[in-house]
């Protein structure tokens, strides 16, 4: 899986936890309606989407510089799960910059369509908080297991 899909799952699960969160019983579903046109994005929307990708770059820079040393404490015996664990997340560490820049521009298009879709601003803060752990956890995932070389 490419660190590209495991982020692309992340946002998903994102932009679902508010819809998922509700209480309140579903509503009856309501009558067909008239063909709907593709919704257009909103000059907010398209800034902020153009934001994720400015900031996808350098991170996806960043994964291919240390793929090499994430399989290479991968493929150490010596080390137990915990300590390739420990060395990967001092990897990412390293990066943080990187992975907080990308993270926070992702929280911030969660958190938009979640506001736009209808979510309380506590559920759009709330789902938009969760991505940036979400996102960490899955690319220091994909270098523990070797997800992020495509394996």
């Amino acid at each position: 899986m490419s660190i590209r899909l495991t982020l692309a799952a992340a946002a998903t699960l994102a932009f679902a936890s508010p819809a998922f969160a509700q209480d309140a019983p579903a509503a009856p579903p309501a009558p067909p309606a008239a063909p709907a046109t593709p919704a257009q994005a909103s000059p907010e929307e398209v800034a902020l989407t153009a934001r994720v990708e400015a900031a996808a770059q350098p991170l996806e820079a960043m994964m291919e510089a240390i793929k090499p040393r994430a399989a290479a404490i991968r493929a150490d015996a010596s080390l137990s799960a915990a300590d390739k664990e420990t060395q990967v997340r001092a990897l990412l560490a390293e990066h943080q910059s990187t992975l907080d820049e990308f993270s926070a521009a992702v929280q911030a298009l969660v958190l938009y369509k979640a506001s736009a879709e209808g979510a309380e601003p506590e559920e759009a803060a709330q789902a938009a908080s969760m991505v940036g752990g979400m996102i960490n956890t899955q690319i220091a995932q994909a270098l523990l297991t070797g997800e992020a070389e495509g394996e």
